[in-house]
């Protein structure tokens, strides 16, 4: 050996020895070592019955099994008096022993919902495949997709924000049952299937339903607590897939993971990467007075930005069954100790006792009541890096603190208080071990129900077209088109500002990608940026002097029979723009529309029922009525005799031959009269449009509605058109500023009354009340709290109540710096990208420039 090797082997021993050189039996000890996962209670999985078989875990003296099963369900956003008393039927129905466990988990896995919109994208391939360089895609939908996933995915480690903390996750709802029964008894597996059908009917009564979990489902939840880089590393982590071969908690472990329990946490770190902290709370004191309800300000207050959880977090309230009647007894021997207690002398000195004597007195009217008492405990968890673990502490005390409940960090008991944070671990090992140290009280079965972890943020609805999210960051999907009970139809209303052009272009760019056709009538070009990006059809009306289009009725219709409820109303537009006509003109210029078509055909024009109005006869031996004449007088300006000529003179050269088509109405601002023609006639020619496809989804917008829509005859129209929209698969969304604006006539009446969706983003506090008086929303003081406090914060999101027959809640439209400004309808983003355009860059380019220029200042 030379000396160079010499020093080498002094000074770095570990570079150089061999493997072998290993002693024995160090090597046997460290695989011996136990796993932290050895604490937990799951053993196999009964695949016929579809349970859990769990033994004691790392508590209890001597081997024995019980049964369990997890049912996840989705959160509530709120909580009535009935879903209070039905949830309390939960704790009766099972047999004593029983360990019912109620966690909500704060969960950063959002992907997989990113990815099922991303698959909804035009493509063969799958978002799943996206890190393959020749898999990606190079359609513009794919390319906005991947910068909107990766913008998201940024927010689920650290805050998206940069003056205040807003993580982006999943909240899961997981109702967890330990039965203290035997797995090899088929009299006790048909008992643990009858208590799982019983606990699945409360549930459904309670609004609640759910679906049972398999050994997939439990792996991969709970390892989560196990492994924290499926936390931090974007959802890039492989499921685990489970192995009927080897007990479920050895399937939870990877071996690169080390974990070291400290005083007051346990330490991970996997595979020499950075350390994270497992840190465990308890609650150490309950307020006096608390209500289910209540459980949706412990994920965070909604309405005070600096009460929220800086990190991914579980909350589980346990509960364990008593005997009845040994429960009662005891609760005699407490009272009676309490109530002597309380009248001896020290109770001067104690005020406490005369309340422990009241909570006592409240047990006992339960019992008295047919009700039941439990043992109960609440456990919280949180997951965070290293140096945010004093921050993540601070908040989860601040906000628990709040609604007066004091939390106790678990210090040097942290197996013990994982185990019993995690689902179907409360086995009659872990009970005693937790009666043991003092962490179980007794509470009413109200008490465990009032606190119960049930209560979120609403997710939306099956399809994830449209995403938005939360304000604790819940990640909201839906689609316009799952309510299949009603219309599809939607009404917006927004104040200047607060981002309505914004969310309708992601409206549009949404459901273009998901493969429906658009249509936008629009003032003021809003939507220029988006439709030349998306390579859509831009179809601009100039005034009568240079139209080029014809937009003549009769040279649209299919079938008059089916056709008359809309040309009908259209034409009596033309003749009366201001207010309804009467049942005699109505009457009249449904027959000389009946008998022009009759003569013509689709040659037909406004020309030709003006010349028959004329002449004050509907037919040869009618009798002349001055009335017609009239009728035809006003119909005058949209004849070849007219001003407007040259819309309605020919044949309708309107074509949409693209999936995407802006017509934009601008240069006819001027002429309200022209301009809600025009607008129908559009509306017409789409509901014809539509009625080629019937398979494909149709979207119609108009923006501004109110100002375009007009007076007269216009409510008929719109209730036809809506209609029909709902036979073709298609949906009408009109779009105001203010909820005041839809009651200023009637065919905006009947745009909002046809719509079961309904979007409202900033409003005043009046046109809130205006929406209670008409009957649209049934508004509470919770409900107008939570629309005056809708906001936007430019350059950061735009807050959206929702409201439909599918659920409500408040959502946050959240955007990469890309679609930001392809979206704007700001003046100087608009003169920016056009400098960039004048200079020959395409629409993407000059916004992918400007994006780069501003991240630079």
């Amino acid at each position: 050996m030379g000396w160079f090797d010499a020093l080498r082997a002094a000074f770095l021993p570990e570079r150089t020895a061999e493997a072998d050189h290993l002693p024995r039996q160090l090597l046997r000890e460290i695989s011996q070592m136990p796993r932290l996962t050895g604490i937990l209670p799951y053993l196999a999985w009964q695949e016929d019955a579809r349970l859990f078989v769990l033994d004691q875990g790392g508590f209890g003296e001597r081997e024995e099994h019980a049964i369990g099963f997890c049912i996840e369900t989705l959160p509530q956003t709120g909580a009535s008096d009935e879903m209070e008393k039905v949830l309390a039927s939960l704790f009766v129905s099972c047999p004593p022993g029983t360990g019912i466990q109620i966690s909500l988990y704060g969960s950063p896995h959002i992907l997989p919902l990113l990815r099922a919109q991303a698959n909804l994208l035009p493509s063969s391939a799958s978002i799943d495949e996206a890190d393959s360089d020749e898999r990606r895609h190079g359609n513009i939908f794919r390319l906005l997709a991947r910068r909107r996933i990766d913008h998201y995915l940024k927010g689920i480690g650290q805050s998206i924000f940069g003056h205040q903390t807003y993580l982006l996750r999943d909240f899961r709802s997981v109702i967890a049952i330990t039965l203290p029964l035997d797995p090899e008894s088929p009299a006790d597996v048909d008992e643990a299937l009858r208590i799982r059908e019983s606990v699945h009917a409360t549930l459904k009564s309670a609004h609640l339903p759910g679906h049972d979990w398999g050994p997939g489902d439990l792996m991969n939840f709970t390892a989560d607590f196990f492994d924290h880089n499926r936390l931090f590393a974007g959802g890039t982590s492989r499921p685990i897939e489970w192995n009927e071969n080897l007990p479920l908690r050895d399937q939870l472990s990877d071996l690169e993971v080390a974990s070291r329990v400290g005083d007051g946490d346990i330490r991970f770190r996997k595979a020499g990467g950075d350390e994270s902290v497992l840190q465990l709370f308890s609650v150490r004191q309950y307020p006096r007075f608390f209500r289910l309800s209540g459980m949706n300000y412990m994920i965070g207050d909604p309405y005070q930005l600096a009460l929220s959880m800086p990190c991914p977090f579980l909350i589980t309230m346990g509960a364990v069954s008593l005997d009845y009647e040994s429960a009662r007894t005891k609760a005699q021997m407490k009272a009676a100790r309490a109530t002597q207690s309380a009248g001896s002398y020290m109770a001067h000195f104690q005020p406490d006792l005369q309340e422990r004597k009241r909570d006592w007195d409240m047990v006992l009217k339960t019992f008295d009541s047919g009700r039941t008492v439990v043992g109960m405990y609440h456990q919280i968890a949180l997951v965070s890096k290293v140096e945010d673990a004093s921050r993540c502490e601070h908040a989860v005390r601040a906000v628990w603190r709040a609604r007066g409940f004091d939390l106790t960090k678990d210090f040097y008991l942290q197996h013990q208080a994982l185990s019993a944070a995690l689902p179907m671990t409360l086995t009659p090992g872990l009970q005693a071990d937790l009666r043991q140290f003092g962490r179980i009280n007794t509470k009413t079965a109200d008490n465990a129900v009032m606190t119960s972890p049930l209560i979120a943020e609403w997710k939306g609805t099956q399809t994830p077209v449209m995403t938005l999210f939360g304000r604790r960051g819940q990640i909201v999907g839906f689609d316009l088109f799952d309510n299949t009970g009603g219309n599809f139809n939607f009404a917006v209303a927004a104040l200047s500002g607060s981002g309505k052009s914004v969310f309708v272009n992601e409206m549009t760019y949404r459901y273009l990608g998901a493969g429906a056709k658009v249509w936008i009538i629009d003032v003021g070009r809003s939507y220029k940026n988006l439709c030349e990006l998306l390579d859509g059809e831009f179809i601009e009306f100039s005034d009568e002097r240079q139209n080029t289009i014809c937009l003549n009725p009769f040279s649209m219709i299919i079938d008059i029979s089916a056709d008359m409820e809309m040309i009908l109303p259209l034409i009596a537009q033309m003749a009366s723009p201001r207010e309804p006509l009467d049942n005699y003109g109505y009457t009249a210029l449904g027959s000389a529309i009946k008998r022009v078509w009759d003569a013509k055909g689709r040659a037909a024009t406004i020309t030709d029922i003006y010349e028959l109005l004329q002449t004050g006869r509907l037919s040869l031996e009618g009798e002349y009525e001055r009335d017609l004449s009239r009728l035809a007088t006003a119909l005058e300006p949209y004849t070849r005799h007219g001003v407007y000529a040259s819309y309605f003179e020919g044949d309708a050269n309107i074509q949409f031959d693209k999936d995407f088509v802006v017509l934009e109405l601008e240069e006819l601002k001027s002429k309200k009269d022209l301009q809600s023609v025009v607008m129908q006639l559009i509306m017409y020619r789409i509901t014809q449009e539509m009625y080629r496809d019937r398979s494909r989804r149709k979207l119609v917008i108009i923006d501004e509605s109110w100002d375009l829509m007009g007076s007269g005859a216009s409510g008929s129209f719109i209730e036809a058109g809506y209609r029909r929209a709902r036979k073709y698969g298609g949906a009408f969304g009109t779009i105001t500023q203010s909820v005041d604006d839809y009651y200023k006539n009637e065919a905006t009446k009947a745009a909002i009354n046809n719509a079961d969706w309904l979007f409202l983003l900033r409003q005043k506090p009046e046109n809130i009340e205006r929406l209670g008086k008409e009957g649209k929303l049934s508004l509470d003081e919770w409900l107008k709290r939570q629309l005056a406090s809708v906001s936007t914060e430019h350059g950061h999101f735009s807050e959206i109540y929702i409201h439909s027959p599918m659920g409500s809640g408040l959502g946050r439209l959240l955007l990469d710096p890309f679609s930001m400004l392809v979206y704007s309808t700001r003046a100087e983003d608009y003169e920016a990208i056009k400098r960039l355009r004048d200079q020959g860059l395409s629409v993407s380019d000059a916004i992918e420039r400007l994006v780069i220029e501003r991240a630079s200042q």
